[in-house]
């Protein structure tokens, strides 16, 4: 019979490498711009949006719109790569690479008659897909030699996938308060999709005439959808050589979501301490039709431009809040490990999705020059800094973000006029690095790890980007 001393320490290294997990998500609040005019000046059009996307940057612009149209932007992206250096060890890497052709806006104006204007827009923030796979087979002690002389060979895995969506209706109204002033409010309602999932298994034989096999098996699963709903209010200044923009958006307000999670460990033949037998035991549950909550942080922009010759310069400085730790989808207190140990340990203690955002601060700065009457040349420069915070890492629930690294954009192209309808033409650059990504299950050449569960590592992550912008623009006839 188990004594209470060997049950709790099984039940400790259980609950030890169910946290040891990777994290997959995109986190980042200016991944996507909007507009074929905005996206080549890299979102710095809060007080001259010329286009319809002024229903997302400052609802204030669109007071000044004089014409109806219809916006449709996509970007076509060449190569999109993500390399996660030595994420199980032993140079071990992830390494993900998408081609991907992303409609990233439709927007236009209600012919409605009135002294207030009516926007739309469809939208997509967020579009980010990751999949990776590690494998490392090396020699190691992994086993006493009273019990196996010699080294073992470990066979170790490690693989995730990662899919965040997001789709948005922006719903605006605007008007001018005097001939040079603009207010304007936007309603964004954003559905997030979110599906993860992991997994690792560490295993080696023993040097005996008759082997024992010693593994560590892990599975996790997180999907979840989150409908959520936020304010955006703008005022928009527009003189004969310069103009100024505020918005300021609300916490966005989850009001539906539904999620899935589920998580297996299995440990076969693991010993505990060199005093211990060796046990077998296993964790595992899946709950579906569980509440989630998705929340988003306030966030205030401010810009400006200034008109030189030919040439504008405009500036866009966005601040987003930060919101504390909070679960996504709590889960319910069913049985979770195997056999049953007495400690009164249920999912409710391992399987809630938890995630939080540090306030962060991006800048954009963007350069246009009209050419002639019929092309205009642009470019931009922006910065698109992580949310990321490690906190959850060191914490007992699932988590799923997974670029730690902050990003700077870079853009060049030009919009070609023609009666009433405009092309534009651009290309996009991208790149992000960290040297300090956390990265958990990293087994070391000298140290692997008895329980075969791997170390949480500082490790380098690199990410890049290229590609290509088409756009199209069409306006139908002045507003009256």
């Amino acid at each position: 019979m188990k004594s209470v001393f060997q049950k709790s320490f099984l039940f400790l290294v259980l609950s030890l490498l169910w946290t040891l997990s990777i994290n997959a998500q995109d986190t980042h609040h200016w991944g996507n711009q909007f507009g074929t005019r905005s996206v080549l000046l890299g979102g710095a059009v809060l007080s001259d949006t010329l286009d319809n996307s002024g229903v997302y940057y400052n609802p204030g612009t669109m007071a000044f719109g004089d014409t109806l149209g219809l916006s449709i932007n996509s970007n076509f992206y060449g190569l999109e790569t993500i390399r996660i250096q030595n994420a199980l060890g032993q140079k071990a890497d992830f390494k993900g690479k998408k081609f991907n052709a992303i409609p990233l806006a439709i927007s236009g104006v209600l012919p409605i008659k009135s002294s207030w204007k009516f926007n739309y827009g469809l939208l997509s923030p967020v579009n980010f897909n990751f999949g990776g796979v590690a494998r490392i087979v090396q020699f190691s002690d992994l086993v006493p030699e009273s019990e196996s002389p010699g080294m073992e060979e470990l066979v170790a895995e490690s693989g995730i996938n990662s899919s965040v969506q997001e789709t948005m209706v922006a719903l605006g109204v605007s008007k001018k308060i005097k001939p040079s002033l603009g207010f304007g409010i936007s309603l964004l309602n954003t559905l997030r999709s979110t599906e993860y999932s992991y997994r690792f298994t560490a295993k080696t034989l023993t040097n005996q005439s008759e082997p024992i096999l010693i593994s560590r098996i892990q599975n996790e699963y997180v999907h979840y959808t989150s409908l959520r709903t936020a304010i955006k209010t703008g005022l928009t200044y527009q003189g004969l050589s310069h103009g100024f923009g505020i918005a300021i958006t609300s916490p966005g307000l989850s009001f539906a979501g539904k999620g899935t999670v589920a998580g297996d460990l299995t440990l076969v033949n693991i010993r505990p301490n060199s005093d211990s037998p060796r046990y077998s035991a296993f964790a595992s549950d899946r709950q579906e039709k569980l509440k989630a909550s998705y929340k988003s942080p306030w966030e205030i922009a401010i810009g400006g431009h200034q008109v030189i010759n030919r040439s504008v310069i405009s500036i866009n400085l966005t601040h987003f809040g930060g919101i504390k730790t909070y679960r996504i989808i709590s889960a319910e207190p069913n049985v979770l490990v195997r056999p049953d140990l007495s400690l009164d340990i249920t999912s409710s203690d391992f399987l809630n999705v938890e995630t939080v955002m540090k306030p962060v601060t991006n800048i954009a700065l963007g350069y246009e020059n009209r050419v002639s009457e019929k092309l205009q040349l642009m470019g931009s420069f922006r910065t698109d800094f992580s949310y990321f915070d490690e906190s959850p890492l060191s914490g007992d629930q699932l988590t799923t973000e997974i670029s730690q690294w902050d990003i700077v954009h870079f853009s060049f192209g030009g919009v070609i006029h023609k009666n009433q309808s405009s092309i534009t033409l651009g290309v996009t650059g991208s790149f992000g690095s960290t040297s300090q990504y956390a990265e958990d299950s990293n087994i070391s050449p000298t140290d692997p790890s008895p329980t075969l569960e791997g170390a949480l590592t500082v490790t380098q992550a690199n990410y890049t980007n290229f590609g290509l912008l088409i756009g199209y623009s069409f306006r139908f006839k002045k507003l009256e």
